[in-house]
């Protein structure tokens, strides 16, 4: 599944460039690792109760961390209207994703929820009303091409699954969105909170409709989901204190490479060429557009 930029206060400066790459690409593998745990549980178990281990785990191993670092500020909050919607549009993005890999390649649904950023480029013009220049839209488009590529319409059979994975990308495009808009006035800690809160209450609504007794195997990886999101999410605020997003962004895309890997060591399913190409042309436009807002920000500096 990609993942946001952690939520900061503006005006952080980069200290330790090569630190911050280097969590980040940690945080992508760890990220990755947990998508792999949630796509095997998801073909033994219902999917609502993957996702409400990943939520309910993540939130049991983060809790005492915030409260013993951060005590005053985890419930402090501005809008918490807002915050909460943040918290229900990562939980139904999860739920997609998590439901997509239980039939898909976990490499396919990975790179194809990376045209999230191209999303946020168009949903940008009309939630945030930043203009957007020719050339970012022709990148979005060109991005939007790179996934039909993945996904080969009549060329084969396509899977309904994968409309999930291009729900889940709107989803997550709007959850960047609202994140943007929250980090004017909120801080990371009771946002961190409150997103792992909400998917827990939310993901247990459904649990008794759902409950199937897990083995010891199955709470032992729902374990390893929830420490895993926890710890990802801690090394992003790290590595976004370290260094700036612009030089980190081009980064997140390590984490196509560890799902492909997983894909093919434990599901034995190896990339064919329309993936590769697709993925190339999805992870050039969005390096592209990367490129192009750095520049358009430099001029407004």
């Amino acid at each position: 599944m990609p993942v946001a930029p952690a939520p900061s206060r503006t005006g952080e400066t980069s200290s330790d460039p090569a630190v911050g790459i280097g969590l980040l690409v940690f945080a992508e593998l760890l990220f990755a690792t947990m998508d792999t745990a949630a796509k095997h549980l998801s073909g033994e178990m219902p999917v609502g109760m993957v996702v409400w281990g990943r939520y309910a785990f993540h939130l049991a191993f983060m809790l005492p961390f915030l409260i013993r670092r951060h005590p005053a500020d985890v419930l402090r909050i501005n809008r918490i209207g807002l915050v909460l919607f943040r918290g229900v549009q990562l939980l139904a993005g999860t739920t997609c994703f998590f439901t997509a890999i239980r039939y898909i390649p976990l490499a396919d649904a990975v790179a194809i929820g990376f045209v999230a950023p191209l999303f946020v480029v168009a949903l940008s013009v009309p939630l945030l009303g930043e203009r957007v220049g020719p050339r970012r839209w022709m990148a979005v488009l060109i991005g939007l091409g790179g996934t039909f590529v993945i996904i080969r319409p009549g060329f084969a059979e396509v899977h309904w699954a994968y409309g999930l994975v291009i729900l889940l990308a709107l989803i997550f495009a709007s959850f960047v969105i609202t994140t943007r808009i929250l980090t004017r006035t909120e801080q990371t800690i009771p946002m961190l909170f409150y997103t792992a809160l909400v998917g827990t209450a939310g993901a247990s609504l459904i649990l008794p409709f759902v409950w199937q007794t897990p083995s010891l195997e199955q709470w032992g990886l729902m374990a390893l989901m929830g420490a895993l999101g926890g710890a990802s999410h801690l090394l992003l605020i790290h590595a976004y204190r370290v260094a700036t997003a612009s030089l980190l962004a081009p980064f997140q895309y390590a984490q196509i490479v560890f799902a492909t890997f997983y894909g093919w060591l434990i599901f034995g399913d190896f990339p064919d060429r329309w993936m590769i190409a697709g993925t190339t042309i999805l992870v050039a436009s969005g390096l592209y557009v990367l490129h192009r807002e750095a520049q358009i920000n430099r001029r407004n500096d």
